[in-house]
């Protein structure tokens, strides 16, 4: 071995060795040190799982899964919308009960709002076939009544989140679809609409009940995707143009999905 692969070697050890010292000095002296270091090792591992891709909601799931010895995969069927809101109101009678306007901006935002020349993924399929099944969306109509204007940015991994910006024909006005994780989504939203139609603002108290609601499904094992949309004022919209990007501020929440993951039945014979 070389002198200076030795010399490298020998001051990786030392680093090495000094970060240790490092943090057992902080977890043995600092009452604290413990739990920032722990959280601190969580959040790389944490970090590090994004790359594979998978998102990690809580980081000490990080601890409970490097626990894990084997993996249960393939046992679901196809994906099911099971729950849907408008405002707070679960909506168990399909679109029959909300306002057809607000029922169009979800058709919208639904048909419009999916990467272009792109498979569907598997969330996507679902709510694709419960909005023509429920809302009664004819995709081609939608798609020739509007105009995409900026293209969608791609739900990932990272944002949980995709936007579009379209132009609708009949009256040329300008309107901005979101959709993706719950919890993001309603970040974004200043005001929501109710079943009736009505525009509402979200103050502390009425977040508080949306983020319940969504905190409930993740509880059942279901996941969460909400709808928003924000129309946009001419002026806005030549700066959105030149920036080629597709606001994201003060929306609207139009509704929220619950998606399942059934259990398919499993007949064994002998």
């Amino acid at each position: 071995m070389s002198t200076t692969l030795k010399s490298s070697l020998l001051c990786v050890i030392a680093v090495v060795g000094i970060v240790a010292a490092a943090v057992t000095i902080v977890v043995v002296a600092v009452p604290e040190g413990l739990p920032f270091a722990v959280t601190m090792i969580l959040a790389y591992l944490g970090k590090r799982m994004m790359g594979d891709p998978a998102m990690v909601r809580k980081l000490f799931a990080c601890e409970t899964v490097s626990s894990a010895t084997a993996i249960c995969t393939e046992k679901t069927g196809t994906l099911q919308v099971t729950k849907f809101w408008v405002g707070q109101e679960s909506i168990e009678d399909g679109g029959g009960s909300i306002s057809p306007f607000v029922v169009e901006l979800i058709r919208q935002g639904v048909a419009l709002n999916t990467t272009a020349g792109s498979p569907l993924t598997e969330y996507e399929k679902a709510i694709h076939s419960w909005a023509v099944m429920e809302l009664k969306m004819d995709m081609e109509k939608m798609k020739k009544s509007c105009r995409v204007l900026i293209g969608v940015e791609a739900l990932d991994f990272e944002q949980k989140r995709s936007g579009v910006l379209i132009g609708r024909n009949n009256d040329d006005t300008v309107h901005v679809h979101w959709k993706g994780d719950a919890e993001m989504v309603l970040a974004m939203c200043s005001t929501y609409y109710d079943a009736c139609g009505v525009v509402k603002d979200i103050d502390d108290g009425e977040r508080a009940k949306f983020e319940q609601i969504i905190q409930g499904t993740a509880a059942s094992n279901v996941r969460c995707i909400a709808f928003a949309h924000k129309q946009v004022p001419e002026e806005e919209y030549d700066d959105l143009k030149e920036m080629k990007r597709v606001d994201g501020r003060s929306l609207t929440l139009l509704g929220l999905v619950g998606i399942k993951d059934p259990c398919r039945t499993v007949i064994c014979s002998q």
